[in-house]
């Protein structure tokens, strides 16, 4: 998914889902950080794609909690 296309789907969830899907990218990351450890995963790019992720829904939330 493009990330003009993932910030849209963000931005369209109320915080309650954005906080379950925070804690699921989370999980996620820290799964794929110990597979890269331990040399299981191949692709490493997506640690990347999974950071910036977690960062555009923290970032996404504090603006709704602005508002």
């Amino acid at each position: 998914m493009k990330s003009t296309e993932e910030i849209k789907k963000f931005r369209d969830m109320d915080i309650e889902h954005l906080i379950k899907e925070l804690a699921m990218l989370e999980l996620t990351h820290e799964a794929n950080r110990l597979k890269v450890a331990a040399g299981k995963l191949g692709n490493h790019a997506q640690l990347e794609v999974e950071r910036q992720n977690i960062a555009r829904i923290k970032t996404i939330i504090n603006e709704k909690g602005e508002e």
